[in-house]
C-alpha cells in the first residue's frame, strides 16, 4: 500500500508511536502482573482459598470476553487517541481501587475496572502500530511491541514483591496508579492516526467476526496466555510452597519472572524472523510444542536444572505472540485490524481467565508442585494442535 504523500515524510514517526503504544501496554500490564506475587498474602489477609485467590487475576481478563469486540468496532468508529487515553484513565482508577480495598469484594471491584480499561488497550495499541506499519516489517515492530507483557512481568513481579515486604501489600497498586496516569498523558500528546488508517467508515464487520481463521489465531492465542499467564502468576505460589523459597524474599518471584526476562530477549528475534521466513504457522506449532516440553521440565528439575528449564520456557514463550500479533492484520487487512484484536484479546482473556481458577482448584485439590504444571503443559499442547490447522503459510 502507497503512503500518502502528506504522511509519508512523518513515517519515522512510526518508531514514537510504537513506544508510546508498548508503554501504554506496559502500563496496564504491570498493573495486572502487581497482583500475581501477593497471592498468597491475599489468602492469609481475606480469609480466601487458593482458588478465590485466582479470582484477582481472573476479574481483570473477564471484561475482554465480553467487551473485546466493541472495543474494536469503538476503536475504529472513535479514534485510537480517544480510546486510548479513556482506557489508561479507567485503568489508573482501578489501581486506585484496589489499592484502597480493605475488603475482599472492593479488591475485586477494583480489579473489575482495571481490566474494563485493559480491554480497549490491549485491543487499540495493536491496532495502532498496524496504521503505521507496511506489511514487509510488520513482524519486526509487533516483535518489539510483544515484549509488552514480558517486560511488564519482569518489573512487576519482583518490585511488587520487594515493595510489598517493605511498604505493605497495598503500596504496589498505587505505583500502577502512577504508571496508568503517566502513560494517558504521553498517549494522548503524542498518539495520531497512521498513513494506514482508512477514514472511510468501516464494512464488513458480519464477515470478519464470522471469519473461521481469525478465530483459530485466537484459540491458539488463548491456550499460550492460558499457559504462560498461569506459570508467571502462580509461580511465586508453586516455589514458595514447594521449593521451599522464603516469603519474604523476592527469590520466588525473580524466579516466575524468568520466563518473560527470556522473551524480552528473544521476541524481536522471532518477530524479524517471521518476516524474513514467512513461515508463521510454523512457528506457533513449535512454540507451542516446545512451551508444553519446558513445563514438564519444570515440573520435574530443581536447582540449576529448573533454572535451566525456565529459561528454556522462556525462549519457547518468545515465539508465538509476533505470529499471534501479525495474523490478524494479515487475515483482515488495516483497516479491519482493531476487530480482529478484538477477536484475539476476547480469546486471550477467556484464557486467561479461566485458567487461573483452574490452577487454583488443582492446587488445592492436590496440595502438590507437579499437577499445575503438567496442566500448563497441556494447556500448551492443545495451543500447538490449533496451531497445526491454521491456513497460512
Amino acid at each position: 500500500m502507497q503512503i500518502p504523500s502528506n504522511q509519508a515524510n512523518h513515517s519515522g514517526y512510526r518508531w514514537v508511536v510504537l513506544f508510546v503504544s508498548l508503554y501504554a501496554f506496559i502500563a496496564y500490564a504491570f498493573s495486572l502482573q502487581t497482583a500475581s506475587p501477593m497471592l498468597k498474602s491475599f489468602t492469609e489477609e481475606f480469609g480466601i482459598s487458593y482458588a478465590e485467590a485466582g479470582w484477582v487475576i481472573s476479574i481483570v481478563l473477564i471484561p475482554g470476553v465480553l467487551l473485546g469486540l466493541p472495543a474494536g468496532l469503538l476503536v475504529g468508529k472513535h479514534g485510537i487517541k480517544r480510546v486510548g487515553f479513556i482506557s489508561l484513565v479507567t485503568v489508573s482508577v482501578g489501581s486506585l481501587v484496589t489499592a484502597t480495598a480493605n475488603i475482599f469484594p472492593t479488591l475485586l471491584i477494583g480489579r473489575l475496572i482495571l481490566g474494563i480499561g485493559g480491554t480497549f488497550i490491549i485491543t487499540a495499541t495493536p491496532a495502532t502500530i498496524a496504521q503505521w506499519f507496511a506489511q514487509k516489517e510488520l513482524g519486526k515492530a509487533m516483535g518489539i511491541f510483544a515484549i509488552n507483557m514480558p517486560l511488564a512481568t519482569v518489573i512487576a513481579l519482583p518490585a511488587a514483591k520487594a515493595l510489598s515486604i517493605s511498604y505493605g501489600w497495598r503500596f504496589p497498586f498505587y505505583v500502577g496508579l502512577a504508571l496508568g496516569l503517566s502513560a494517558a498523558v504521553v498517549f494522548v500528546a503524542l498518539i495520531k492516526e497512521g498513513p494506514f488508517a482508512r477514514q472511510e467508515r468501516i464494512t464488513g464487520i458480519r464477515e470478519t467476526v464470522s471469519n473461521f481463521e481469525i478465530w483459530k489465531v485466537g484459540l491458539v492465542w488463548l491456550f499460550f496466555n492460558a499457559a504462560a499467564l498461569s506459570f508467571t502468576i502462580w509461580g511465586t505460589t508453586l516455589f514458595e510452597s514447594f521449593q521451599g523459597i522464603s516469603m519474604d524474599s523476592v527469590q520466588g518471584s525473580v524466579m516466575a519472572s524468568l520466563l518473560m526476562l527470556t522473551a524480552i530477549f528473544f521476541v524481536p528475534v522471532f518477530g524479524y524472523l517471521i518476516d524474513k521466513t514467512g513461515k508463521r504457522k510454523l512457528f506457533a506449532i513449535i512454540g507451542c510444542l516446545a512451551m508444553a516440553l519446558a513445563f514438564v521440565a519444570i515440573a520435574f528439575t530443581s536447582d540449576i536444572g529448573l533454572i535451566a528449564s525456565i529459561l528454556a520456557l522462556g525462549i519457547a514463550a518468545a515465539i508465538v505472540p509476533p505470529t499471534a500479533s501479525v495474523l490478524p492484520v494479515e487475515i483482515l487487512g488495516p483497516a479491519l485490524a482493531s476487530i480482529g484484536f478484538g477477536i484475539t484479546g476476547i480469546c486471550l482473556n477467556i484464557g486467561a481467565a479461566t485458567a487461573q481458577p483452574l490452577i487454583g482448584f488443582i492446587l488445592d485439590s492436590t496440595q502438590a508442585y507437579v499437577p499445575p504444571l503438567i496442566a500448563m503443559a497441556v494447556l500448551s499442547t492443545i495451543g500447538a494442535i490449533i496451531a497445526y490447522t491454521l491456513k497460512t503459510r
